[in-house]
């Protein structure tokens, strides 16, 4: 029987999986910008903004890794290996990891609370000579602390539901927290709780950000069951691999999630600028993780089944093949994405965040960010596709080596940037050290399964059409600069991305049609 095209259970292999995880992630991502730009709409981007994302910044880290393919690094290989010995979806690794994963997630939330002001100090250390100001950020970590064990529990059905090659509901699913907390801010901003002080509606607005992680794991669980999968109780100590499986997590999320772990460290150093950088940072990470989670942590995920699957099976050629598909669909995106974003970088900012309290100065920071946060965007979505090609293998040291390297280098970098250069030199750091990290990523991967980067992704021309559409939008930004941000936006984005495509195409850039589908 022939199965009928579903968007949660792609049979289409690589492209099918892009295709369902890109629509979904376009919608969180659309969601997302939303609720940013009526943030700083109804609290503007100065000292109030700057603690509310210093506190969410640390829970972001968790969630952001959690969500885009730590766990998928240690439990996916797992599943694939019970496959391969027949077991069903309700093998033993399944149920055990459910339980352990509970367990765990209910102690680091409670951790999280008990010592809110030593979690605190990991985003906003700067904040301690103001003391008020960092008991408030320190009480915004506890109110988002339980938000922690709802998304790792939906971290882990994602996990198992790509494993079964679906993926178009588990990458829709937390847009739950978008659309709440999106809710809440239109009635703020119709009056709801107007009476209430902006330090009361920001506590609120945790409270109710928090809560949205259980919504986005009860999404799930129609479709967990669907897939075979119950969440039955197990003893934690029948199974303790399951304990050091999941636990191994923890490093692949340093590896996976290098860039949002860079952002947490560069909070921190903001912490001890103006106030606004810690906001600035936020939106403009926000803007280069668009494309980034659209299609660099699309390739990564879709892609991490069938590498896993490969691996087992001792299928190296095919391996190869596939890490080059994922590879290059990062890259004919993450290039032009650089390009354009550092080219409108401040119409851009003006015309998604400049209304309500958000500034002009404000925007202007933020657009210092972007600028030098974009360069790094190809080396981000690299390090993504690679990190996660490594874990499929096996290979657990080698990822984590070089983004504890990479770190390293970013807070050194950070210490002689941020002087001279303030916020762009904090996101200048952040690009250079993820280029370095991507070239020894690059060496790994040679050395590990015989894939060469230079031989196999085309490189110079989508660089040329990348530069076409820059040229394009930079003379659109020049014409139409009188006529606002929001006209150059709406006119600069289209237009150059219609001509890199068109250069793809006259350039015979044949790969691209891992991005369009074929239909270009």
């Amino acid at each position: 029987m022939t199965e009928k095209a579903n968007p949660d259970r792609q049979g289409g292999g690589f492209a099918g999986g892009m295709a369902g995880l890109t629509a979904a992630n376009l919608v969180t991502k659309v969601l997302g910008f939303v609720r940013d730009a009526l943030f700083v709409a109804v609290f503007g981007g100065g000292a109030l903004a700057d603690v509310y994302y210093a506190a969410f910044r640390l829970v972001n880290v968790f969630r952001r890794t959690a969500g885009e393919g730590a766990l998928n690094a240690v439990v996916i290989p797992r599943l694939e290996e019970e496959k391969g010995a027949g077991a069903g979806a309700e093998a033993g690794f399944f149920p055990s990891a459910w339980t352990v994963m509970l367990l765990l997630s209910s102690l680091l939330a409670a951790g999280g609370i008990l010592f809110r002001d030593q979690f605190a100090l990991l985003s906003a250390w700067g904040f301690r000579a103001d003391p008020e100001k960092f008991a408030l950020t320190a009480l915004l970590t506890a109110l988002l602390m339980p938000h922690l064990l709802f998304v790792n529990l939906a971290a882990l059905f994602t996990a198992a539901l790509n494993s079964a090659r679906r993926f178009f509901l588990p990458a829709l699913a937390p847009a739950a927290f978008s659309v709440t907390v999106i809710a809440l801010l239109l009635a703020f901003r119709n009056g709801f709780l107007a009476a209430m002080s902006g330090r009361g509606r920001i506590l609120v607005l945790a409270a109710a950000a928090s809560a949205s992680g259980l919504l986005q794991a009860l999404l799930l669980l129609p479709q967990l069951r669907r897939a075979g999968f119950r969440l039955k109780f197990a003893n934690p100590f029948s199974r303790l691999s399951t304990a050091g499986a999941l636990l191994a997590a923890a490093p692949a999320a340093v590896a996976l999630a290098q860039d949002q772990i860079s952002m947490l460290m560069d909070t921190l150093f903001a912490s001890f600028l103006a106030a606004g950088s810690i906001t600035a940072i936020y939106n403009s990470a926000r803007l280069v993780q668009f494309p980034v989670s659209l299609f660099a942590t699309a390739a990564a995920t879709a892609s991490m089944p069938e590498l896993a699957g490969r691996t087992a099976a001792g299928d190296m050629h095919g391996y190869r093949d596939h890490l080059r598909e994922a590879l290059s669909a990062s890259w004919l995106i993450m290039l032009p994405a650089a390009a354009g974003l550092a080219v409108v970088a401040l119409p851009v900012c003006r015309a998604l965040f400049e209304h309500g309290r958000f500034s002009p100065a404000d925007s202007e920071m933020t657009a210092r960010a972007l600028f030098w946060l974009a360069l790094g965007l190809p080396a981000y979505g690299f390090n993504k596709v690679a990190a996660s090609s490594l874990y499929a293998m096996g290979r657990q040291k080698g990822p984590m080596a070089i983004a504890a390297a990479q770190l390293a280098l970013n807070a050194g970098l950070c210490l002689a940037l941020m002087g001279p250069m303030g916020v762009g030199g904090l996101m200048l750091a952040t690009s250079l050290s993820s280029w370095a990290a991507a070239m020894v990523f690059l060496l790994e991967l040679r050395r590990r399964s015989g894939f060469s980067v230079l031989s196999g992704i085309p490189l110079l021309r989508p660089a040329l059409a990348a530069a076409a559409g820059a040229l394009t939008a930079f003379l659109l930004r020049r014409t139409l600069a009188s006529c606002g941000p929001l006209a150059v936006t709406a006119a600069a984005v289209p237009a150059a991305a219609a001509v890199y495509f068109l250069g793809l195409r006259l350039l015979k850039v044949e790969e691209r049609g891992l991005i369009t589908g074929g239909r270009f």
